[in-house]
Order: C-alpha cells, then sequence, then structure tokens
C-alpha cells in the first residue's frame, strides 16, 4: 500500500475491536424528557439507540459493519421548537452533551462520544410556507429536497437540490453543511440561500435571525445590527456544534420549465421523458484537455446562459450503465473506446423560444473559442432525458454507480472549491495519486476517473469538483486504504498550496481522533480557530453541544 505522507492515522488499524460499553443515562434527566415529550417520543432501548450508529461511512470511526463506537445516552423525538429548547435545557442542567439531526445521512449524524442525546428532528417535517411573490419557502427540518422542489415547480418555481440526494433535508443543507449542486450556477451556493432562520442556541435560549426577529417576516436573514450567519453557516456549517435549527427560510428562484417532468422506467438508464420541454436544450460538449475545459466553463457561467452544469468522469459514469455490476462491465469495455476524456453536461432553459436561441448561439460561439466538439451520443434522446431529469432533479445513475460495485464509496476533495487553475490541479492530483491505490487492489477500478462535479458555481466566480472512490466497507483493509488516500491527497493540495477540502477532511479526522480544524488550520494562512473557539465559548458556555464534527472550546492534548 502507498505509504503516508505528513498526516497520521495512529488509532486505525485493520483489527480494530470497540468498546461498546453504555453511558447510563442519568434517570431524573430521563423522567424530564419523558414530561416533555411523552414516554412514547424518548427511548433508551439498547437496540434502538444501536441503530442510531449505524451510518453510511460508519465504518470510517468504528466497526466494518457501520456501526459507529458511540452508543447515545438517549433518543429524542421532539416535535415543536419549544420541546427542542426544553431537551437542551435539561442537557445543559444535568451536564448532558446533545447532538441533532434530521435525515441524518452520514457519519457527521454519529455522536462524537458516549452520553450524547441524540434529538432525532423527524416529527418536525411541515413546509410551513411557500411565498410565490417574494420567492422563498419556509420549512422544518425534516422536509427534504424532493418535497421542496415538487411544491415549487408546481409554482414556477425551483430550488437548488444538491449532489447528496433529493431525499437529504433541505434546513441541514442551508444550516449546518455544505452541499453542492447542478443548478449552483444559475441559483448559487446555498451558504447564501439561506434567509431567515431560528435557531435553539447550545444553552437554550431562541434566537430568530434577520426579519423574523423583527416580525418583519422570513425575507432576510440579516439585520438589525451585525449578521450572525456567517458564524451559523459560513462556507461549510458547524454540523450540529453550535446548537439546533427548527425553522429556516429558502431562498427559490425562477423555473422555465414545466410544473411536472413525468417519465417512464424510473430508477433505470431506459427512464424517458414523456415528453421533453420545449424551452430546454442539452449541450454534452468535449476537450482536448482538461485546461480547455475548463477555460470553456469559465466563460459559459460569465455568459449567464446555463440553467444547469454537470460533470460525470466516464470511470463512474461506465460502472452505473448495466442493469447488474456484470452488465456494467460489459458495457464498459464496449462503451469505453467511444466516450470522450473530458467532457461535461450543460442545460439551457429558457423562458421564451427566443432567450432559448440566444443561449444557443451563446454556447456554439464559446464552443468555437475553446475548440470544443459535442458528443452527440450524448445529446440524443436516450441519454438525453435521464441526464436532463439528473441535472434538473438529481437522477439514478450516480447513487447506481457509486453504490453497486463495491457496497459503498467516499468521495476525495469533497468541499474541494477553488478558483481558475486550481480546479484543473486538484483533478490532476486527485487522479494521480488515487491510480496508484487502485493497482493495489483494494479499492474498485474506476480507471482514476470518479469524479462528479458541478463544476461552476454563482456564474464561474468559484470551481468544485469532488472524485468519488468505491471501497468495500466490510473489509478493513479497503476502509483503511480509502483513509490512506484521503490523507495522502489531502496533503498534497496542502504542499501545493490549495484548498484543503473540508468534507474530506472531517471524516479522516474522526477516524484519526482529530478535531477536523485543528488538522486544517496548520495549512492556512491564518490561525482562525482562535476565533471559533471564542464563538464556541460564548454561544456554548457549558460545552453542551457535540462538536466532534465542529470545534472543541479548547484543544485537545
Amino acid at each position: 500500500m502507498p505509504s503516508e505522507r505528513g498526516m497520521t492515522i495512529s488509532r486505525f488499524t485493520t483489527s480494530r475491536n470497540f468498546s461498546w460499553e453504555y453511558k447510563h443515562m442519568n434517570d431524573e434527566a430521563y423522567k424530564m424528557f419523558e414530561s416533555v415529550l411523552g414516554p412514547d417520543n424518548v427511548s433508551r432501548d439498547p437496540g434502538l439507540l444501536d441503530a442510531y450508529t449505524y451510518q453510511w461511512l460508519g465504518e470510517m470511526i468504528g466497526e466494518p459493519n457501520r456501526f459507529g463506537p458511540f452508543r447515545p445516552a438517549c433518543v429524542t423525538l421532539p416535535s415543536t421548537t419549544e420541546e427542542v429548547q426544553a431537551i437542551v435545557r435539561v442537557c445543559n442542567r444535568h451536564g448532558l452533551k446533545f447532538k441533532a439531526h434530521s435525515t441524518g445521512w452520514g457519519l457527521y449524524a454519529n455522536p462524537g462520544e458516549e452520553g450524547v442525546v441524540m434529538l432525532d428532528l423527524r416529527r418536525m417535517n411541515r413546509l410551513i410556507e411557500i411565498n410565490e411573490k417574494d420567492m422563498y419557502a419556509v420549512v422544518e427540518p425534516y422536509v427534504i429536497w424532493a418535497q421542496l422542489q415538487a411544491e415549487a415547480m408546481c409554482r414556477g418555481l425551483n430550488c437548488v437540490t444538491i449532489g447528496a440526494g433529493s431525499c437529504t433535508s433541505a434546513l441541514a443543507n442551508c444550516t449546518s453543511l455544505m452541499g453542492t449542486a447542478n443548478n449552483n450556477v444559475s441559483m448559487g451556493y446555498n451558504e447564501r440561500n439561506v434567509l431567515g432562520v431560528e435557531w435553539v442556541l447550545p444553552d437554550g435560549e431562541i434566537v430568530r435571525l434577520g426579519s423574523p426577529g423583527s416580525g418583519a417576516g422570513w425575507i432576510s436573514g440579516d439585520g438589525p445590527g451585525p449578521s450572525l450567519r456567517g458564524i451559523m453557516r459560513g462556507t461549510f456549517g458547524a454540523l450540529g456544534g453550535l446548537g439546533v435549527f427548527t425553522k429556516c427560510a429558502v431562498r427559490l428562484y425562477q423555473w422555465g420549465g414545466p410544473a411536472e417532468l413525468p417519465s417512464e422506467n424510473i430508477v433505470s438508464m431506459d427512464e424517458r421523458l414523456l415528453e421533453y420541454p420545449e424551452n430546454a436544450r442539452l449541450f454534452v460538449p468535449y476537450f482536448e484537455s482538461r485546461v480547455m475545459m475548463e477555460e470553456a466553463l469559465a466563460r459559459i457561467g460569465e455568459s449567464e446562459v446555463a440553467y444547469s452544469t454537470g460533470l460525470l468522469e466516464r470511470g463512474l459514469l461506465t460502472l452505473g450503465l448495466g442493469v447488474d455490476n456484470l452488465n456494467s462491465a460489459e458495457m464498459r469495455e464496449s462503451l469505453l473506446p467511444t466516450i470522450p476524456k473530458n467532457f461535461f453536461t450543460c442545460l439551457l432553459v429558457g423562458n421564451s423560444a427566443r432567450e432559448l436561441e440566444y443561449q444557443t448561439r451563446v454556447m456554439n460561439q464559446i464552443l468555437e473559442q475553446t475548440a470544443g466538439r459535442r458528443f452527440e451520443m450524448m445529446e440524443q434522446e436516450g441519454f438525453r432525458d435521464i441526464i436532463t431529469l439528473f441535472l434538473v432533479k438529481g437522477g439514478s445513475v450516480p447513487a447506481k454507480a457509486v453504490f453497486s460495485p463495491t457496497g459503498s464509496f467516499n468521495p476525495l476533495l469533497c468541499g474541494f472549491f477553488g478558483t481558475r487553475r486550481t480546479l484543473v490541479k486538484g483533478m490532476d492530483d486527485a487522479e494521480e495519486i488515487k491510480r496508484k491505490y487502485i493497482e493495489s487492489g483494494l479499492l474498485a477500478d474506476d480507471m482514476a476517473e470518479g469524479g462528479w462535479s458541478p463544476l461552476i458555481m454563482d456564474h464561474g466566480h468559484m470551481e468544485y469538483f469532488e472524485h468519488e472512490t468505491l471501497f468495500d466497507p466490510h473489509v478493513p483493509e479497503s476502509t483503511l486504504a480509502l483513509i490512506m488516500l484521503t490523507i495522502e491527497t489531502n496533503q498534497s493540495l496542502a504542499d501545493k498550496k490549495l484548498m484543503i477540502p473540508f468534507a474530506s477532511q472531517v471524516k479522516v479526522a474522526r477516524a484519526q481522533g482529530l478535531s477536523v480544524h485543528d488538522s486544517i488550520a496548520a495549512h492556512m494562512n491564518c490561525d482562525y480557530r482562535t476565533w471559533q473557539r471564542q464563538f464556541k465559548q460564548a454561544f456554548d458556555p457549558n460545552d453542551a453541544a457535540d462538536s466532534c464534527n465542529y470545534i472543541t472550546p479548547k484543544p485537545k492534548a
């Protein structure tokens, strides 16, 4: 196996044995939870508690069966902001830590130590309001993107449904954890799409950011006075380390397509739109080099003609084409010679036939300037429909490609935001390093071309890329190879003075028993942790909110 560089991982071995000693719940606190929620909405049953440690990528910090190493003290199911506040206050009174999750996807939702009280927010599932005039929606934690998008599209609006999936929480993404989407190019990053917020602080105080705090609706997340959105969310989010968010307003955008996109043969490569939108057009250009591809993307962003852009590199694409793994392998062998290396997809959506024709002329001009050619096979009906659905709503090909071959995956470079030229450097670096690990036989062979990405954000001012890596969660050596690959890639980026991808680093930091920001700050231009710890201490004086994915009030020894 390739050797590690710089960053180390001393506690992780291929024969891990974690203690399942249960930290018993304080009886007095438990009775208080029952009085607030009713006995049916709080539990300390060991079997149920174990289920809350089972998460995607749990094997990176726990056992090969995906169970994390720390069992919660109890699980609570609040249904209102006031019930959340009461739970948080009980935790502060009895010296208990708490951790909230909504749809709870990934090891981020696992507790970071024994004895944590879990707040499962699934009962808070109301889509409270869609304001068509001011173009926003007010949601509770368990409203998922698919639910919000379906309601918005019926009203000629749309939202930024992230790549983690349409089944994930809109509120969690907007308030607490990064997530990128194919339509970031036209609708922006959700860090800026969160408006008014209702927030239960770690000490139990309720804060309503922006206009809700003045009783002026949900239209703004700022003012009066200094804004707290940077502390609350920033670029990546505090992942539960600064309290619980119970409501938020999400900005919506105009959607020029139909209210519905009905299709047949769902969840297969044969999925077809019953009618292709007359005001939409798909481009699939390819280029001789990544540098020229990036130049075309930058010009597309500056022109503001794209509705949605996306990359699915051919190694990942061909893993998801067949009805099963064998069929995918056969199709990959036959199709691979016909698929160019450097291509992406771009969807145009016009509000009129005239606007669509203008967008088309601009795209053709950009391709002429950057020596791009159109990959006609992917623009034909068979591929066109499923790619369009993927670019608008999220599709089945990536999920099938990343889960079917080995049972799990983890993205390299997850959280790698860059500017022009840095994107190509990150892509090249990850491909070169990953190829060595594939040759070891411990990771699935995607030719080291497993990239997924919206590529450009905010009309080209930022770029984004992540490299999906397929490993076998039931084989400890494969999980270890994934962790070592992530460490080596992140160290290589640091050596080149490029950005350390936060969401990738938080997972290996958890595997190493480190605070993620303690493992990143040394590679930054300034040590931002001084301010970050002051915020943590000010907002959470009793250190009640589980900070395993954020930062500890004091440096770890």
